[in-house]
């Protein structure tokens, strides 16, 4: 992963990470756009997590009717 990661960072153009130099320097020139990626950043970030636990529930409730079906059908074979 490590090997991958610097493969990547290799790959990036040396014009391009000047520009990012630029884009910093923008936003810590302007506080209300930092404060508003950061927002941007924290809401999407909240999403991805409840996105997680909404699919987690999903699967524990298909388990859990899977679970229920088998006994029933081992209890209907006896």
């Amino acid at each position: 992963m490590r090997y991958l990661l610097l493969q990547i960072a290799q790959t990036i153009p040396p014009e391009l990470q000047e520009r990012g130099q630029e884009i910093i320097e923008q936003v810590k020139a302007n506080p209300t756009l930092m404060w508003t990626l950061v927002g941007v950043g924290a809401f999407t970030a909240l999403f991805f997590v409840l996105g997680i636990i909404k699919q987690a529930f999903k699967t524990a409730f298909l388990f859990a009717i899977l679970s229920v079906a088998a006994w029933v059908w081992y209890f209907n074979i006896r």
